[in-house]
């Protein structure tokens, strides 16, 4: 629909959030030309309130909300990128990870990390990480004082990205719980 006045599009859109629509809304964009708005009550916001909000929520919410049976694949994708606009993709996650270690050693003085990559990836031209590894210089000072047994522990990581995640824990004398990841 084309609107000849900022004014009109706003009352339409007030119109049909009263008359059909029945859902709160608020702006995140206002300009001469331009007026955005986004559902209150979006996936997204579901998303940021509850980590665990899954697709069966999606479909059962969007039936409450509007009577339609969404198929499975749609609210998947829609899951998918609601996730991706509050947390980020994998790829820009990675990518923070430099610029985060790098904040933890400098406000946490002592502190290792080392990187280990793969090398450069013919097809993109880019490097790939093999992994990172990082001990806080509080946990790195305890570990002399930790008893002899050291549990260590992995998993699989069933994502984009099949890596795995090894965690070392031991006890120290006080029974504080110390730990290193990779």
């Amino acid at each position: 629909m084309l609107f000849k006045t900022k004014e009109e599009l706003i009352e339409a859109v007030k119109d049909h959030s009263i008359r059909h629509a029945r859902r709160e809304y608020y702006v995140t964009e206002s300009s001469k030309t331009k007026w955005k708005v986004l559902c209150k009550h979006s996936t997204e916001g579901h998303v940021k309130c509850n980590p665990s909000y899954g697709i069966k929520h999606v479909i059962q919410n969007v039936k409450d909300q509007t009577g339609y049976d969404v198929p499975y694949q749609k609210a998947w994708y829609s899951l998918k990128m609601a996730r991706e606009i509050v947390y980020g993709t994998w790829e820009s996650s990675v990518q923070k990870l430099p610029a985060y270690l790098g904040a933890i050693q400098k406000y946490n003085p002592g502190t290792i990390v080392e990187w280990k990559h793969k090398g450069l990836q013919a097809s993109t031209g880019k490097y790939v990480m093999g992994y990172v590894f990082w001990a806080f210089k509080p946990c790195i000072d305890g570990f002399q004082f930790c008893r002899n047994v050291i549990s260590v522990n992995g998993t699989h990581l069933y994502t984009k990205y099949k890596y795995k995640l090894l965690i070392a824990a031991a006890m120290g004398i006080n029974r504080y719980c110390l730990s290193h990841l990779q």
